[in-house]
């Protein structure tokens, strides 16, 4: 029998409309802040929090640093 091919890397769950807009606007400016990203978007600092955490959650994103001294990483 052929042996199976194993996937390389685990696909990241599907992301929404908002959520690949706040991927986008990190990956332009990965020190961008939460205001910043509700601003350019057009939605609550309190949206985008809730989105940054999902995305988290999703491996989408990772945050490098702590505190307004760190910044955002798209991962894949």
């Amino acid at each position: 029998p052929t042996p199976q091919a194993t996937p390389q890397a685990t696909p990241q769950a599907a992301l929404t409309e908002l959520e690949g807009k706040i991927v986008a606007e990190i990956k332009a400016n990965p020190k961008i802040s939460r205001m910043e990203l509700a601003k350019v978007i057009g939605v609550s600092s309190d949206t985008i929090k809730e989105y940054l955490e999902k995305l988290k959650s999703k491996k989408a994103i990772i945050r490098v640093g702590k505190t307004s001294a760190g910044r955002w990483e798209v991962v894949g």
